[in-house]
């Protein structure tokens, strides 16, 4: 059993969070004796032995890995609802680093729970045994974001080029809202004579469109 600690160092004992005890109750996993290993997201496990219906347990190990991941970040609007959960979960197993989240000026969707967005973005680290943890970040307006980040890819599906005519994969891809840019942040884009390309002539959510670039960023960083 794999839970995630952010920046926590630990001595020779652990004492189990509430949502740890709960999850090992929903596995059956409280009534015998086990091992659970807890990561702090730098590379650092910590092995531990916890006894039946405990709520602490012993350090038996600990374990360092090298993270060789390389930063792969993807700017998009906010998805509704469900749609976001399903976009953390997947985009984290895949590998992602970096979560930018912008309100443009057509966005549907404005609000954001940092605090429940990285509960489920532990969830899916634990899922998929990564070692580190995903950052998000949200920005209230395009221009807030192009004021920090000046290496970015045009993602439209109006644009002519195909995204395999890319050759910067370093770029971090922006993802629109499903209403489309407005002409004001159009022309952001053009001052940075940043390129735009397709991803295909489908029209996509933002969730399948940043997944797929989840997806193929990790894929050219291999």
């Amino acid at each position: 059993m794999l839970f995630f600690r952010p920046n926590e160092t630990f001595a020779n004992e652990i004492s189990l969070t509430k949502d740890e005890i709960e999850h090992l109750r929903s596995l059956r996993l409280n009534e015998i004796d086990k091992e659970i290993e807890v990561r702090d997201g730098l590379g650092n496990s910590y092995i531990f032995h916890v006894g039946a219906k405990s709520k602490s347990g012993k350090l038996l190990e600990k374990r360092q890995s090298i993270l060789h991941e390389r930063k792969i970040s993807v700017a998009s609007a906010i998805p509704k609802a469900q749609r976001l959960d399903f976009l953390l979960q997947k985009s984290t197993e895949i590998g992602i680093t970096n979560f930018y989240f912008i309100n443009f000026f057509q966005s549907e969707r404005r609000d954001l729970n940092i605090e429940r967005c990285n509960k489920i973005i532990l969830e899916a680290c634990s899922q998929s045994k990564r070692h580190s943890i995903p950052e998000i970040k949200l920005y209230n307006s395009l221009e807030k974001f192009l004021q920090e980040h000046k290496n970015i890819l045009l993602l439209n599906p109006l644009a002519k080029e195909p995204i395999s005519g890319n050759s910067n994969w370093n770029l971090i891809p922006i993802i629109g809202p499903e209403g489309g840019f407005r002409k004001e942040e159009l022309e952001q884009f053009k001052n940075l004579e940043s390129k735009s390309y397709s991803i295909g002539e489908n029209i996509l959510r933002i969730e399948t469109a940043h997944i797929f670039m989840s997806s193929l960023l990790s894929f050219k960083h291999l």
